[in-house]
């Protein structure tokens, strides 16, 4: 087996990675209406980030184990 990339192989993996971008999630952060003060505008994507992330049940069995040594 040739581990040889030729310009057929590059040209195909080029077309993939363009189409990526374009195909966007749609769970990708909206910004918040910035308003005068940041901090209320931080605030407010803080709270609508959260409401969007408790719409997906995570299972314990999914979260991973740690420990915080000193």
């Amino acid at each position: 087996m040739s581990n040889k990339v030729t310009r057929r192989d590059l040209a195909a993996a080029l077309l993939v990675a363009a189409q990526l971008p374009a195909q966007a999630s749609p769970l990708q952060a909206t910004p918040v209406q910035s308003s005068d003060d940041p901090l209320k505008a931080a605030a407010e994507d803080v709270r609508s980030s959260s409401v969007k992330l408790r719409e997906f049940a995570v299972p314990m069995s999914t979260e991973p184990a740690f420990q915080f040594k000193a």
